[in-house]
């Protein structure tokens, strides 16, 4: 079983953005980089440039690179043009290396790219070919041995002091890989240990203990097993797909156990379970088959398999269960008369069917106000995807990138394409013109750190043929001039100006870069940039596009929320449906929708006062929640149903209904909930906040289920000639 969470992964092959930046790549070449900064008070020294040297080399040399820039390399490039050789003759008897010096660190192309404002950081920027996840993970660890055994040391270098800094899109998605599979190996265990440990306290029995745990893993194999043999990879949404393999797996093979244990006999056990258990894994695989309605793969792949984990849970549970338990030989336990009004002989699930048959109105209060306290709290969520964020502040790969982005450039990379029509040429100074009117535009945004475009080099160029002077920065009056001087770039010391146009002259690009933020600021800024476009600079023979592979990757976040909430919606209105056509009842179905929503709204409240984000991977808690909630829902209506049709009393059938299946219920949540709060140690955000959610949802949907489901029952109440006839 392999994680990939690489950005190819969540687009599908007709997708038009996806096929544009297909187009992007032809024309100007790969786009993707990787960063490796050092800071020292001596970086334009022989020694330490010659180290830089070295290292570029080294990682230039490596499969998947395939530019690299560095101060060495300009270094080499400048003092070998003949441009710069006439400067220095300026200089008088100062050395190479000052000049240098002062010429790259007031030049807008090198400024907060490969060298800081201060000129005491440095960065080696390589392009990396796009050439698919697996290629993109072995870069990355390349990269890192190389700089482990070569690395680049200077005598001002502090014990406290870094020797480098690596970021970059391949990185982090090479480190989101990394931590998601890391944090799953590990606490996936401690789960199943913990889940003993609970199994045992509540049971006390060995085969309470080793059944469930057999069929769960069972379940789980063989789920794991088709996912990986069919080709798929798992990824932030389809690690979803094991926990409730988990959730449905324990709470059948419990449900199953726990009515052995009350019969005595595993033919009456299924005669009574298995028709409820089915009912609830149809309808549960109901409703994860509305994310199939997604036009994204791994929400749609996630969907089919979750449906299909369902299923299979029941299949093998109602066959394996059994099966074990039939060489268990248990004695007859004496049996409960839960008729009996002596309130100290009457099992505790029997109490509590009577004391929510008391108190219906005041625990239906209570629960209508935690539901508007909940929404209350959900109107605080907020719809954001940003990678970032899924990392501990302290980790190596945020302070990477929070470095970085402080000395140097921001590392969210997008790519503005001038395109012109009519064999209209890019060199035309109204054009032109545009490109740096947007440029202008670009540095207003505080979140953009840096952009580069053919007309950066023009300029220069421009201004070093006139004796270097300030007021001829500035672009030529001809189109053939600009031409001219984008082929003597070769001269300035630079080859970086091939990628930024293309050879028909016909399109251009702007090469940004922007600080990490979140996707609702960066769709800000991008409409904004849009809209700056389409009132100043749209013109009949000019277009422009704006793409590259950060602004696909939060695209594609944005409409996966937009998924997952049509999805789960129509999960809902699936769900509502296939239990009245179970229930047989349309009162009962609606009676069964107060339950089901308030473990929903209660965790997404939650989310919403502890400022946590609706993101790609917390908005499956949502469905998990429901999914959850629904199972235990069934099993109480469905035994509500044959309890009332035996005498119509309403009060005696909660209670019979609580003695029966309330033990199983409180055993599976309880369980679970214990199981999956061992992921709320893990330092990666996804997996932490995964547990953490999951297990409130757990204990909500108990005492939802416990207290709510029996005092809507009571308060609305289905007709009971209804209910006699249909059984």
């Amino acid at each position: 079983m392999k994680t990939d969470n690489s950005i190819e992964i969540w687009l599908s092959e007709d997708d038009k953005d996806l096929a544009y930046y297909n187009e992007f790549l032809k024309k100007f070449g790969d786009e993707e980089f990787l960063v490796v900064a050092f800071s020292a008070v001596n970086l334009f020294s022989r020694e330490y440039m010659q180290q830089i040297s070295t290292l570029a080399g080294k990682i230039k040399n490596l499969d998947g690179i395939v530019t690299v820039a560095s101060l060495a390399d300009v270094f080499k490039s400048k003092v070998t043009s003949p441009l710069f050789k006439e400067k220095l003759k300026t200089y008088g008897r100062r050395s190479v290396m000052n000049v240098f010096k002062q010429e790259v660190r007031t030049d807008p192309v090198y400024q907060n790219t490969i060298i800081s404002k201060n000129g005491r950081t440095t960065a080696i920027v390589a392009t990396v070919k796009c050439a698919g996840p697996e290629a993109r993970k072995k870069l990355v660890a390349d990269v890192k041995k190389v700089l482990k055994e070569t690395g680049v040391k200077s005598a001002a270098t502090t014990k406290k002091q870094r020797p480098y800094y690596l970021a970059g899109p391949s990185v982090v998605n090479a480190e989101l890989d990394r931590m998601s599979k890391k944090d799953m190996e590990k606490f996936t265990p401690l789960m199943f240990v913990v889940s003993i440990v609970v199994l045992g306290c509540l049971f006390r029995t060995v085969s309470g203990v080793v059944i469930p745990v057999v069929t769960v893993g069972v379940c789980i194999t063989w789920i794991t097993g088709i996912f990986v043999l069919m080709g798929h990879t798992m990824n932030m949404i389809a690690n979803m797909l094991l926990p409730l393999t988990f959730i449905i797996s324990l709470s059948t093979s419990i449900r199953l156990i726990n009515y052995y244990y009350h019969e005595r006999r595993i033919y009456e056990t299924l005669q009574h379970v298995s028709i409820p258990v089915l009912m609830a894994s149809i309808t549960t695989a109901i409703g994860f088959a509305s994310l199939m309605t997604s036009s994204i793969p791994p929400v749609f792949t996630t969907g089919l398999f979750m449906s299909g984990s369902a299923i299979l849970s029941y299949v093998v549970s109602i066959t394996l269960v059994p099966i074990l338990l039939s060489f268990i030989p248990l004695q007859k336990e004496r049996s409960v008369n839960v008729s009996s009004r002596n309130d100290y002989a009457l099992p505790l699930f029997f109490k509590i069917g009577q004391f929510t048959v008391k108190n219906k109105t005041i625990l239906l209060s209570a629960g209508f106000a935690v539901f508007i306290i909940s929404v209350i709290g959900i109107t605080k969520l907020r719809l954001e995807s940003d990678l970032m964020t899924s990392f501990p502040k302290k980790s190596s790969i945020a302070r990477d990138n929070k470095y970085i982005e402080k000395h140097l450039t921001g590392l969210l990379p997008v790519e503005i394409v001038a395109e012109t029509s009519a064999g209209t040429s890019i060199f035309q100074p109204n054009i032109l013109n545009a490109v740096v009117a947007l440029q202008k535009h670009l540095r207003g945004i505080p979140e953009i750190t840096h952009s580069i475009s053919i007309a950066d080099y023009i300029m220069k160029t421009h201004q070093i043929l006139n004796n270097n002077k300030k007021e001829y920065y500035t672009l030529p009056a001809s189109e053939k001039r600009s031409a001219d001087y984008v082929k003597l770039a070769s001269l300035y010391g630079d080859t970086y100006v091939d990628t930024l146009y293309t050879k028909e002259h016909s399109d251009a690009r702007v090469s940004v870069r922007m600080k990490q933020v979140g996707s609702n600021r960066y769709q800000a800024i991008i409409e904004s940039v849009k809209a700056f476009i389409d009132t100043r600079l749209n013109t009949a023979s000019l277009s422009w596009h704006v793409t590259g592979i950060v602004p696909l990757l939060i695209n594609v976040q944005d409409n996966i929320l937009r998924s997952e909430i049509y999805s789960f919606s129509l999960a809902f209105i699936l769900m509502f449906i296939a239990t009245t056509i179970v229930l047989k009842s349309v009162r009962l179905g609606l009676v069964s929708v107060i339950p089901n929503l308030i473990p929903i709204t209660v965790t997404l409240g939650l989310m919403g006062f502890a400022g946590m984000r609706l993101d790609a991977a917390t908005i499956m808690i949502a469905s998990i929640a429901l999914g959850i909630s629904v199972d235990d829902t069934i099993h109480i209506f469905y035994r509500f149903r044959k309890e009332l049709s035996l005498d119509g009393n309403y009060q005696e059938a909660v209670c019979r209904t609580m003695f029966r299946v309330g033990r199983a219920a409180v055993f599976t949540s309880i369980t679970a909930a214990f199981g999956f709060m061992v992921f709320s140690f893990s330092s990666f955000k996804p997996i932490q906040y995964f547990g953490v959610l999951t297990g409130i949802t757990m204990l909500s949907a108990l005492v939802s289920d416990l207290l709510l489901s029996p005092s809507c029952l009571m308060l609305l109440k289905p007709n009971t000639g209804e209910i006699r006839n249909k059984f």
